[in-house]
């Protein structure tokens, strides 16, 4: 009997674990679909201040408001949040002994979320943007700088993310860091097949200007014309980030290896978005862009798979752990145990939080404009024309613009 009723606390506190994780992502999931519906303010309200989000969950509340007010044009509170989330990626960088207890007999919703390193490359990527669109040019380039120590510490993975290589060498570029910025353009050379020319004449200016004359030379010569275009003084650049499609879905799937133990792990739907395809107008004549963009389902899902091992390995151990447990309990009550083995069982699912509400792909637009120039059209392949107007844009001036096509924003 006291055997019985240890169960039954048992039950009670692990069922109970499951319920407190649910109430969060019920406040986030309902935030998503508000947001995917059109009313940004309705989720932001959902959202609301974060004290009905559990600590295991807080990091998911920072991005999906820093994200959403980004999308908004709210840079400066979305800057707010982001860095919220930023600090909190380095302040939870330590492995909790209580989470990791109750993720043993439960499941991995129990552990604190720190994001998929995709996902916190993406939080200095965003940060970018906001400095970027307030004018805050040092603050962007002290973002680019994380970013590149994320991409350095998992560099087999995250070096190919050309928006946010691209985005890196621009932030130092606007800031003045004309030498960071000419290795950062020299890494995105490196990672394109194809290297679009401005981003070449770029290079080649850059190199001039750093006294690098063999390497000037050499990217000129790569140049269809050998031409290097220098930007005249009075012209000016609109920079656009445009966001389109969805991430894809993060699932629960199980391995069965026995009839009563199995083992859940997450994965990413297959990715059925069109990649964007961009063409730019100034004034009506086309325009010799530099376009670079990154595939960001395929990303999250090659940084899931990175780190694999380490999850299968985890997984593996609660699974054995589960099945000790509930035979040390069969030993002495047969019935005992197999509720035990049961529960444990139907607690078996994968941990498949993420940062929901993020595009499938990003996409960043360089238009040169000329002194006189009126109007800027960004055509694609999944979102409507982006009629841009440049009558008031001032001699020499940038100026950033993001667009988000917006698309089905999926719950866990």
């Amino acid at each position: 009997m006291q055997t019985c009723h240890r169960i039954c606390r048992l039950c009670i506190a692990l069922l109970c674990l499951v319920v407190l994780a649910g109430c969060s992502t019920t406040t986030l999931d309902k935030a998503r679909l508000q947001y995917a519906a059109g009313d940004a303010q309705a989720a932001l309200q959902t959202l609301g201040d974060g004290s009905e989000i559990a600590a295991r969950d807080k990091l998911l509340y920072w991005l999906e408001r820093g994200l959403i007010l980004h999308d908004e044009g709210d840079y400066e509170l979305s800057a707010e949040a982001l860095l919220r989330a930023a600090e909190y990626l380095e302040d939870n960088d330590y492995v909790s002994i209580s989470g990791e207890a109750k993720a043993l007999l439960a499941n991995d919703w129990a552990r604190r979320y720190k994001g998929e390193y995709s996902e916190q490359l993406w939080v200095h990527t965003y940060l970018m943007m906001n400095f970027l669109s307030l004018g805050r040019y040092d603050s962007a380039a002290v973002e680019a700088r994380r970013a590149v120590a994320r991409i350095e510490d998992r560099e087999d993975l995250l070096q190919h993310d050309a928006f946010t290589r691209a985005l890196i060498g621009l932030s130092f570029e606007v800031a003045g860091q004309l030498n960071s910025a000419y290795i950062e353009y020299g890494k995105l050379d490196e990672l394109l097949d194809d290297a679009p020319a401005p981003l070449l004449s770029t290079l080649a200016l850059l190199a001039q200007r750093l006294g690098f004359s063999d390497a000037a030379r050499n990217y000129q010569l790569r140049m269809a014309d050998n031409r290097v275009r220098a930007p005249a003084e009075a012209e000016s650049e609109v920079v656009v980030f445009l966001s389109t499609g969805q991430l894809p879905l993060k699932v629960s799937s199980s391995l069965f290896t026995s009839y009563e133990r199995r083992v859940a792990f997450p994965q990413y739907l297959p990715d059925q978005q069109a990649s964007p395809t961009v063409t730019v107008r100034v004034d009506g004549e086309p325009c010799d862009c530099a376009i670079v963009q990154s595939n960001l389902g395929q990303l999250a899902r090659d940084s899931l798979h990175t780190r694999g091992l380490a999850l299968t390995a985890r997984l593996l151990a609660r699974s054995a752990a589960k099945e000790a447990f509930a035979d040390n309990l069969a030993k002495n009550d047969e019935l005992a145990g197999e509720i035990a083995r049961v529960l444990l069982f139907v607690l078996e699912e994968a941990d498949t939080r993420g940062w929901n509400s993020l595009p499938g792909h990003l996409v960043l637009i360089r238009v040169p404009v000329d002194a006189g120039a009126e109007q800027v059209v960004v055509e694609s392949n999944t979102a409507p024309p982006l009629v841009i107007d440049t009558s008031g844009l001032a001699a020499g001036e940038r100026r950033f613009v993001t667009v988000r096509e917006q698309g089905a924003v999926a719950p866990y």
